[in-house]
């Protein structure tokens, strides 16, 4: 069953998060989205967020927060803002 989500998950776990997800269906190519509490880089979490098969959001529970929040409102809750990448 796909579920609307928003996951947010450490850099340091972000490779294993991709991995997992990249394992089931529609999970390839998530967390590559940079967040970090200023916006300036080094990303220190990544974030996905849209409908997804609820097998992804399992595989990833104990890598990240998971939040049925819009991107936004996660991202603030957590204290977070996209990173820019600088020029």
């Amino acid at each position: 069953m796909d579920i609307f989500t928003t996951i947010i998950v450490p850099a340091a776990q972000a490779q294993a998060a991709r991995d997992a997800a990249a394992q089931i269906p529609g999970g390839e190519g998530m967390f590559t989205t940079g967040l970090s509490a200023t916006g300036a880089e080094p990303a220190t979490h990544y974030i996905s967020s849209g409908t997804m098969p609820q097998e992804i959001v399992e595989a990833v529970a104990d890598l990240a927060e998971v939040s049925e929040l819009q991107p936004s409102e996660a991202m603030a809750s957590a204290g977070f803002v996209l990173c820019v990448p600088s020029a």
